[in-house]
C-alpha cells in the first residue's frame, strides 16, 4: 500500500474547485474567474470546467428557489417548536417536511453548514426531479420530527408516514438494481437514497446488518460509475464518494461482528479513489475526508491468519503511517466558519485521528497496549467540543471506541454523561444502542472485574448498528 499522504502546505484562499489548468499542472488554484493568478502569470489559457447535471434541467433546480416556492407557505408560528404544527392535506405536508429537512434537520446532523453540503445543493435539486429522492427526504424528515413532538398520535402518525415513503424508496430502488447488484438506471440517484436510507436506519436505532447490505450496495454501483463511466470528476459523483465514504467508515468497524453471509468487504473502494487535500468542508466528515479514507482501509488488514503475512505487516505500516502524519487544512480558511466552530472542527479531527489508530491496533496484539493512552487522549480532544457544538454531531465514531477502552471511573462518568447529553439533543436511537453496550462493557471494569469487549457484546447479543 503506498504512502497518500498529502503534503504540507501554505494555506491560501482558494475556491472550491479550481481551474482545469492548474488542476492539471496539479497547482493550488486561488479560483479568481474568468483568469486565475497562475494562468495570467504564466500567460496560459485558464480553462474552467461545465457545470454537470444528473438530471434534467428541472424546473426549480436551486436551493434559493426551492426556498421561493416554500415560502408561498403560511410564515411559521413563534411558538417554542415552529414544527409542532402539521398541515392536514398531504401537498402542504409534503412542503413542511422539505422546510422541516433544510431548515432543522440538515443542521442537526452537520458539523457545519455549507453551500456545497451535499444534502441541500445535490439532494433537494434531485427531489424535484426524482420520487425516490423525494421519498427518501420524507422518509428521514418525518422519523426525525417524531421524535420531537410531545403529541402521541401525531408521533405515530410521522412513523407511519416515514414506513410509507421507506417502502417506496425500496421499490423505487429494485426497479433500477439487477440482481447481481448493478445500476439498471439512474445510479446517482440509487447512491444518494441508499445513503439516506443508511442514515434512517441510524435513527431508527437498527440492529441488524441490513445497514451493511445498503452501503455494500452503494459501494458496488458507486465503483461501477468508475468502471464504465467518464465523469468520476464532477461534484456530482464527488459528492456522493463522500457520502458513502463517511458510512464507508462505520461499516469497516463492524465487518468484525456482522456475520460473513451478510456482508463481504468484495471490493476496496479505498484503492479505487484516494482523495487529495480538500477543497470543503464536509457536512459529516468535516475536515477529516482524507483520513476516513484511510480508515475505510483498516477493514482489509484486520484478519487473525494472513494468507500473506509479511505483506499484511507492510499495509499495517503503511497504514499506521499515513494515519499519524495525516495533515489537514486549517478551517479558519473557508467560509462562514469563525474561530470557535474551527476549533471544534479541528477538536473533531484529532479525536477522530486517534480513534482510527485505536481501531488499527485492535488488529494488533503487539500494539494493544497504546489503546488505553488513545482512548485517555481522545476524550479529552471531545471534552473540548462544548454541548451543542455542531461538531458533536458526528463524534460518535470516536466517542464509542474510545469509550470501549477506558479504565478511569471519572473518564467513564464523563463519557456516560456527554453520551446522555447526545442523546438528549439529537434523539438518534443508535446512541441509546452506545450507551447500552458502553454500560455493558464498563459493568465488571467498576465492579473491579475484567472489562468485557464491545466486540463479544456484539455477537453475543447478534447486534450491528452503524455509528453514523
Amino acid at each position: 500500500m503506498g504512502d497518500a499522504r498529502p503534503r504540507q502546505r501554505k494555506f491560501a484562499p482558494r475556491s472550491r474547485q479550481g481551474c482545469l489548468t492548474c488542476r492539471t499542472r496539479r497547482k493550488r488554484c486561488d479560483g479568481q474567474r474568468p483568469e486565475c493568478q497562475n494562468c495570467t502569470r504564466l500567460n496560459m489559457e485558464c480553462e474552467w470546467q461545465q457545470k454537470r447535471q444528473i438530471v434534467s434541467e428541472p424546473s426549480v433546480s436551486s436551493i434559493e428557489s426551492m426556498q421561493m416556492v416554500l415560502d408561498k407557505l403560511s410564515p411559521l408560528k413563534t411558538h417554542v417548536d415552529p414544527w409542532e404544527a402539521l398541515p392536514g392535506d398531504e401537498h402542504s405536508e409534503k412542503k413542511h417536511l422539505l422546510r422541516y429537512y433544510i431548515e432543522a434537520m440538515v443542521p442537526s446532523i452537520s458539523v457545519a453548514t455549507t453551500a456545497s453540503s451535499f444534502y441541500t445543493s445535490l439532494y433537494i435539486p434531485m427531489a424535484f426531479q426524482s420520487e425516490g429522492m423525494l421519498d427518501a427526504i420524507m422518509a428521514m424528515s418525518s422519523a426525525q420530527l417524531a421524535r420531537r413532538t410531545t403529541d402521541s398520535d401525531r408521533a405515530q402518525h410521522l412513523r407511519d408516514l416515514s414506513a410509507k415513503h421507506q417502502s417506496r424508496c425500496h421499490l423505487f430502488l429494485r426497479d433500477r438494481i439487477s440482481p447481481d447488484g448493478r445500476p439498471v438506471k439512474d445510479p446517482y440517484q440509487i447512491i444518494g437514497i441508499t445513503m439516506l436510507l443508511v442514515g434512517l436506519e441510524a435513527l431508527n436505532g437498527t440492529k441488524s446488518t441490513k445497514w451493511l447490505s445498503q452501503i455494500q450496495c452503494a459501494r458496488k454501483v458507486l465503483s461501477t460509475l468508475y468502471l464504465e463511466h467518464n465523469d468520476t470528476d464532477s461534484w456530482e459523483v464527488d459528492s456522493l464518494r463522500r457520502h458513502v465514504t463517511y458510512h464507508d467508515v462505520m461499516a469497516s468497524l463492524m465487518i468484525g461482528v456482522a456475520k460473513p453471509e451478510k456482508h463481504s468487504a468484495e471490493v476496496d473502494f479505498s484503492t479505487v479513489f484516494t482523495p487529495e487535500s480538500s477543497q470543503t468542508i464536509d457536512p459529516l466528515m468535516g475536515i477529516s475526508y482524507y483520513l476516513c479514507s484511510l480508515i475505510c482501509r483498516i477493514q482489509y488488514i484486520s484478519t487473525s491468519t494472513p494468507a500473506f503475512p509479511h505483506l499484511t505487516q507492510a499495509a499495517f505500516d503503511s497504514l499506521e503511517r499515513d494515519i499519524q502524519q495525516w495533515v489537514y487544512d486549517s478551517p479558519l480558511f473557508y467560509p462562514g466558519i469563525d474561530l470557535t466552530h474551527a476549533l471544534d472542527l479541528i477538536a473533531l479531527a484529532e479525536a477522530y485521528r486517534l480513534a482510527a489508530l485505536i481501531q488499527l491496533y485492535r488488529t494488533s496484539d503487539a500494539h494493544k497496549h497504546l489503546i488505553a493512552p488513545l482512548a485517555s487522549r481522545t476524550i479529552q480532544f471531545i471534552s473540548r467540543i462544548p454541548p451543542g457544538s455542531p461538531a458533536e454531531s458526528s463524534m460518535l465514531y470516536p466517542i464509542f471506541l474510545a469509550g470501549a477502552e477506558l479504565v478511569s471511573e471519572s473518564d467513564i462518568t464523563n463519557c456516560f454523561q456527554r453520551l446522555k447529553a447526545i442523546q438528549e439533543r439529537n434523539r438518534y436511537e443508535n446512541v441509546a444502542s452506545v450507551r447500552e453496550v458502553l454500560q455493558e462493557v464498563w459493568k465488571p471494569c467498576l465492579n473491579g472485574g475484567q472489562k468485557r469487549d464491545w466486540e463479544e457484546i456484539l455477537k453475543d447479543w447478534n447486534w450491528s448498528f452503524t455509528l453514523g
